[in-house]
């Protein structure tokens, strides 16, 4: 590795992030800013609507080779074009919510095998996916862009990645395991007619 910390690594991207997360001062996306700013005056209803924005009018493509594989595509871009990856979709979201004035940050993790990162070396590569922590009246939020028809902030959970690296200046690895469940996440209700005999 080339880091000496996972500061270090943070350092990396945080820049990249900071000047792809800009809305212009007009234009189409500074439109549907103020159009969701106008809605209610409530962070929650805010933030929903922004989430929503991100997942259900932005389609999810992959973009892995060159610098796309690392660098995320402006949120005006993203916009213009209707499509992202997951760097794209965060850039997006962390616009909508700082113009909102929601304090948010990008959170890299791997989506597949995350669990045991606290026992390597700093290095990008460990990473695949990146998503949006958001912080709304001393709660935390995960919000993640790729998704669709998930932008219900009550029913957001901690994913299950294990562990994510947060990119403030100062970061740190970060424990990432939902709390067990306090009510049922799904009810199934199964109804059988037997009256013919079969």
């Amino acid at each position: 590795t080339d880091f000496a910390s996972w500061k270090d690594l943070a350092a990396l991207m945080v820049p990249l992030y900071e000047r792809a997360s800009v809305i212009s001062a007009q234009g189409p996306l500074r439109s549907e800013v103020e159009r969701i700013r106008a809605s209610s005056k409530d962070p929650i209803h805010r933030a929903q609507a922004a989430l929503a924005l991100a997942q259900d009018q932005v389609r999810y493509i992959a973009l892995t080779m060159g610098e796309g594989g690392y660098v995320p595509a402006s949120a005006e871009e993203t916009w213009s074009r209707r499509f992202g990856d997951c760097k794209a979709k965060t850039a997006l979201l962390l616009a909508l919510l700082d113009e909102l004035g929601i304090d948010a940050v990008p959170v890299a993790v791997d989506a597949g095998t995350g669990d045991g990162i606290d026992t390597r070396l700093p290095l990008v590569a460990q990473f695949n996916h990146v998503l949006v922590r958001a912080t709304i009246k001393g709660q935390e939020y995960w919000m993640d862009g790729t998704r669709t028809g998930g932008a219900n902030l009550s029913r957001l959970t901690v994913p299950a990645y294990g562990w994510g690296v947060p990119f403030p200046a100062d970061a740190k690895l970060v424990r990432m395991m939902p709390a067990a469940l306090d009510r049922p996440w799904e009810e199934t209700s199964i109804h059988m007619d037997a009256r013919g005999g079969d």
